[in-house]
């Protein structure tokens, strides 16, 4: 029983290790993408997680997103013949930052072979200001994970990256230590109950 119980909680342990390791290579790649390559949208595989800022795409629609949530965009070339009812994420033509926005394509406008995107949030009253070209298109919705935004957020601030950077390699490097501690531990317990009782 000893022994089954030992090799659950040393699999547990390099699960726990793995995944925190994962979560640290993947936010070191995005840091990366984000500060040498100067990428707004630093992506893994293709796709991006983007944080969800303002309450423009609130709505009951099931692919409708609001603020704190997590939108993963899938970065394409394919952006030339879209259609109205898809959610993109582009540059905005209008912002000094060159700020990223996420809203649903509202009108497919043909200009010969030439198409360009009027675009609208859900939850605003009036379409975007001026039409997004194809070649300012960063990518398409794919799906969106409910509040995961604002936990994107802590991981992202200094005790967050502590928790996320220090604590796996903690785990890594001292889980050795941990199980030896816990062999030395149960051998001398082992030992105390196998001494003979000696009565005077």
């Amino acid at each position: 029983m000893k022994k089954i119980m030992k090799h659950i909680g040393n699999a547990l342990l390099w699960v726990l290790t793995l995944v925190f390791m994962l979560v640290l290579v993947g936010n070191l790649w995005m840091m990366f993408q984000s500060t040498v390559q100067h990428s707004k949208a630093p992506s893994i595989l293709g796709y991006s997680p983007l944080i969800v800022n303002t309450g423009s795409m609130a709505g009951d629609k099931a692919d409708d997103f609001n603020a704190g949530d997590l939108v993963i965009i899938h970065k394409t070339k394919k952006t030339l013949n879209l259609k109205k009812g898809t959610i993109i994420t582009f540059v905005d033509p209008h912002s000094e930052s060159k700020a990223l926005v996420t809203h649903r394509i509202n009108r497919v406008i043909t200009h010969g072979k030439d198409h360009v995107y009027e675009t609208r949030g859900d939850a605003n009253n009036t379409s975007d200001k001026g039409v997004i070209n194809p070649s300012q298109i960063v990518g398409v919705y794919q799906t969106h994970l409910k509040g995961f935004g604002s936990k994107l957020m802590f991981l992202q601030s200094p005790k967050g990256m502590l928790l996320f950077i220090v604590l796996p390699l903690i785990i890594l490097f001292g889980s050795d230590y941990i199980v030896q501690a816990f062999k030395s531990k149960a051998s001398k317990v082992s030992k105390t109950e196998e001494e003979p009782i000696v009565s005077v």
